[in-house]
């Protein structure tokens, strides 16, 4: 049964360590195309806004 428990834990924990660092490896910097897409609408208003 303490085999059974180890070898479980090791396998746990393997999967764990390889999750972390390939989502972390393969994770470019997540961009907020909705925030992108509000500051240019917002850049836009404001210089029709300074052109009237």
């Amino acid at each position: 049964m303490i085999t059974f428990a180890l070898t479980l834990a090791v396998i746990v924990g393997f999967a764990i360590l390889v999750q972390s660092f390939s989502s972390a490896a393969s994770t470019p910097s997540i961009t907020d195309r909705d925030a992108e897409r509000m500051q240019a609408e917002l850049t836009a208003m404001v210089a029709r806004g300074a052109h009237h």
